[in-house]
């Protein structure tokens, strides 16, 4: 069976793919690696063997990636560093030791695809970033939300020093199911800002669109992941900032007020003032069919679990 490096296994995402592939795949060789020694035990009751490390370790990262013959990245869609030493490993792998490619199976995100705008509005007629159009996939460039590690991949994937698959996960909602107890980052996200205005506040008129999905169905598509195309958009379903904040209000007197940009401090500003549209036409090629996300069937439970983490 392939040898598995496995980055980001006590993680909110990265913990419920492990489960998922260890149940597919129960005779894989998986090594992770894992920063906190309390966690050691929960991975190793896995099966999975644990190598203790940051993502900052990049001579460990670079050997460990070099030796696998799957890399799998749920650990930091951002992290340019990471991203580096990974590439770096299977890159010397055939170059210097003359293997065929590994496979590199990595975690972005749709935010990816956010049309830079401050206004708080949506304008259907824009861009709609297609996963099925490899013009779309080209046009990814650094400057991206990202990009920045988007972009290495897909050229070290044309170059033939990786084979690359590429999950781009909407926001993701759900109980976690991983090894390790770890919430959805949206979720933590949206009671901070909240929390930290005393209020629930939208750019504008509030129409710009945020795609969330459910954490199962991007595990789902991850299983479902085939060669013949690479990059995968996993979107469900777009909701309004002013409904976000609506919903997310609840944590203080329940009202959702319009404000200026400027009143928004980054990063929160890229999100809360720019909208998205993209399609997922490659991942529904593949049968993957997302359920609709009804942001309040999870957002009180999910509050709840980010505020005991915050005290």
């Amino acid at each position: 069976m392939p040898t598995v490096f496995y980055i980001g296994a006590t993680g909110y995402i990265g913990g419920a793919v492990l489960v998922d592939l260890i149940k597919a795949f129960p005779n894989l060789e998986i090594t992770a690696i894992v920063r906190n020694p309390d966690h050691f035990e929960a991975i190793r009751g896995l099966g999975v063997q644990v190598v203790q490390g940051a993502f900052s370790d990049v001579d460990l990262i670079t050997s460990r990636a070099r030796e696998a013959d799957i890399t799998v990245n749920a650990g930091d869609s951002d992290d340019v560093g990471l991203n580096t030493a990974i590439l770096a490993g299977q890159k010397a792998r055939v170059v210097e030791d003359n293997k065929p490619p590994a496979v590199l199976l990595h975690t972005s995100g749709v935010a990816v695809f956010m049309d830079g705008g401050n206004e708080g509005k949506h304008d259907p007629n824009n861009k709609a970033w297609n996963d099925g159009d490899e013009a779309d996939i080209r046009a990814i460039t650094p400057q991206m939300l990202h990009g920045q590690v988007d972009a290495p991949i897909l050229q070290a994937s044309e170059a033939g020093y990786t084979e690359s698959y590429i999950i781009c996960p909407a926001a993701i909602v759900g109980p976690p199911t991983g090894p390790v107890p770890a919430g959805s980052y949206f979720i933590k996200f949206m009671t901070q800002l909240v929390l930290a205005f005393k209020k629930a506040l939208y750019i504008g008129e509030g129409s710009n669109v945020f795609y969330t999905v459910q954490l199962d169905d991007v595990v789902d598509l991850y299983r479902r992941a085939s060669p013949y195309s690479r990059y995968y958009i996993g979107v469900s379903t777009p909701h309004s900032w002013k409904h976000i904040m609506t919903v997310f209000g609840k944590l203080e007197d329940g009202a959702a007020q319009s404000v200026s940009i400027s009143v928004i401090p980054p990063p929160a500003s890229l999100f809360l003032g720019a909208s998205q549209n993209a399609r997922g036409e490659r991942a529904k090629a593949l049968g993957w069919e997302p359920r609709p996300v009804v942001l309040e069937d999870w957002a009180e439970e999910g509050i709840t679990s980010a505020l005991a983490k915050l005290q």
